[in-house]
């Protein structure tokens, strides 16, 4: 079973080599006088978001805190102090701040270093937080019924496409390729940097990252991915998403200073919310997002899994313009309604389908069938092709070569009228992400 991705994965696979305690206490104390700076200047230019001396007491807390663990004690009732203290860190309104957040982190993991009694308790967690994930599915957080989510089979038929990978590019809609990579769920660190690195051997430069999420994320890998290829930033697109349970404004912040620190990137091509749930309120979000923007940290603004009502709320509210709706779309879920608000021209944002290959679900599909053996192409090429004639952009997730290249070479399956229609009159509706909390379902 995969486990989460930690902290200490980063560093030791970026080659820090620090000593244990006092590597973390520099970095904590760094990323806080850094994220102090910033809001200084914030509030001497009449910011007023985000309280200083808040933030300079909650920093003073976490850096007594660590003090304590630095010093030991092995007694059960000073654990639970230092326990609780963290707790109430964590969660003081008073020092919401994302530095702040972080550096309790640091520090938790510092006492667990110091303590030496990763035992039952913890292993229990790890067990527990690695269930929960492996049940986790896109959505934000109740997991979907596991039945709907099939997986190809590991073997793939050959396709007749005629070309290589590399007869093809991408075509971009407003600069975003319309054919990128999907990361979700890959949270194994090797696996996702070989299947990163695949992608842009092939051709692919868009790559959507998986975010931070109750301990597992896979931006490293993609960020180190990027740099051993060593593609030119400014021919990538890269895309990650903010949590449900950090999108009040301070925490979008400090939600995007660490994924930016995971990829190694000065800014993000493209930031999505990534459910209208949790911690999510329109006009909080939305400017922190554009502030965002603003200050250079991202270069677009986007949404995933919002229905009509919720993006047309978001569009008249946002201060910048958002740029995508990620949402699930497929032969099998066409999205029509959502596509036409989309096209309207005082909306103008584009749809971006995850799952566009519906998990596998296409192979039995009569219409697809029948598409493909024209063309010599699988079901899956045909639905790639089907959402970039519908102006969408697709990111099928794949961690086999022979699947990165099956999808990249959909890029050679040029659909004619007929087989539009054909594929328009599928009947069968399916959606594989579809979580209780999902707003369709409100």
């Amino acid at each position: 079973m995969l486990r989460p991705e930690t902290e200490s994965d980063d560093r030791e696979r970026n080659g820090g080599n620090r000593d244990g305690a006092s590597g973390y206490l520099r970095d904590g104390l760094a990323l806080a006088a850094a994220s102090l700076g910033r809001r200084r200047r914030e509030a001497s230019a009449g910011e007023t978001r985000g309280t200083p001396t808040r933030l300079t007491r909650g920093v003073t807390r976490v850096r007594e805190l660590m003090a304590s663990a630095s010093a030991g004690g092995g007694d059960a009732n000073g654990r639970a102090d230092r326990r609780e203290t963290l707790r109430s860190v964590a969660t003081d309104k008073r020092v919401r701040n994302g530095v702040t957040l972080a550096l309790a982190l640091l520090a938790g993991m510092l006492l667990a270093e110091r303590r030496g009694d990763g035992g039952a308790t913890d292993g229990a967690s790890r067990t527990e937080a690695e269930g929960a994930r492996e049940r986790d599915h896109e959505a934000g957080t109740r997991p979907v019924d596991a039945a709907v989510d099939a997986t190809r089979p590991a073997e793939i038929e050959a396709t007749e496409v005629e070309g290589d990978v590399t007869d093809f590019t991408a075509p971009r809609i407003r600069e975003m390729p319309m054919l990128g990579l999907g990361t979700y769920p890959n949270a194994d660190y090797d696996e996702c940097v070989e299947s990163v690195r695949r992608a842009l051997d092939v051709g692919y430069r868009h790559v959507d990252a998986t975010e931070r999420r109750e301990g597992y994320y896979n931006e490293t890998a993609v960020g180190d991915a990027v740099a051993q290829v060593g593609v030119p930033r400014e021919d990538l697109f890269v895309a990650t998403k903010v949590s449900p349970e950090d999108l009040d404004y301070d925490h979008v912040f400090r939600s995007v200073e660490e994924s930016l620190d995971r990829l190694g990137m000065e800014y993000i091509d493209l930031l999505y919310v990534h459910w209208p749930t949790g911690d999510y309120e329109v006009t909080d979000t939305l400017d922190a997002f554009a502030d965002l923007r603003e200050e250079g940290l991202i270069e677009r603004i986007g949404v995933s899994n919002f229905t009509v009502d919720l993006l047309e709320e978001a569009v008249e509210v946002a201060d910048e313009p958002i740029f995508a709706n990620q949402v699930e779309m497929h032969p099998l879920l066409p999205q029509t309604e959502l596509r036409e608000f989309c096209a309207r021209d005082d909306v103008n944002v584009e749809l971006v389908a995850y799952s566009p290959i519906a998990r596998g679900n296409l192979e039995a599909v009569g219409e697809l069938r029948e598409v493909a053996g024209k063309y010599g192409a699988t079901p899956e090429q045909v639905s790639l092709a089907w959402l970039r004639e519908k102006g969408v952009t697709a990111i099928p997730e794949s961690t086999s070569e022979d699947h990165l290249r099956e999808n990249w070479l959909s890029l050679g399956v040029e659909l004619d009228d007929d087989d539009m229609e054909k594929i328009d009159s599928i009947e069968e509706r399916r959606r594989i992400v579809d979580p209780d909390e999902a707003p369709w379902n409100w």
